[in-house]
This record gives structure tokens, C-alpha cells and sequence, in this order.
């Protein structure tokens, strides 16, 4: 038997990794419980939305 297979899930932050790496997870058939530190979710791309990032933006999304 796997120990591992009933342990809770939690992904911290629900920016864009956040949600990306929730979203395999339930692809994967597991629910995670996802945290945010902020009042909704991607919070802080609105206070860092100024801040250009160096690599084309197709790289910093999950397709």
C-alpha cells in the first residue's frame, strides 16, 4: 500500500504558478487545497503588474 496516496495536497499561492500547478493536480485526479495570502486570487499581480519580466510572457504562462 502506498502511504503516500491519502496525504492532503496544499499549493501555496494562487497566482499563476499556483493555479497552474492546482490545475495538474486535478488532472491528475487530486484536490488540492489552495492558499492565498491575498484578497482573491492572483492579488499580486495587481501590485506587481508594473515590474517587466525578462522572458516573453509565453514562457511564464502554462499552456
Amino acid at each position: 500500500m502506498d502511504m503516500m496516496a491519502n496525504l492532503p495536497v496544499a499549493v501555496i499561492g494562487a497566482g499563476p504558478v499556483g493555479l497552474a500547478a492546482a490545475a495538474h493536480l486535478v488532472e491528475r485526479g487530486i484536490t488540492p487545497l489552495v492558499l492565498e495570502r491575498g484578497e482573491s486570487v492572483g492579488a499580486a499581480l495587481l501590485d506587481w503588474g508594473h515590474v517587466r519580466v525578462f522572458s516573453p510572457w509565453k514562457y511564464n504562462i502554462d499552456a
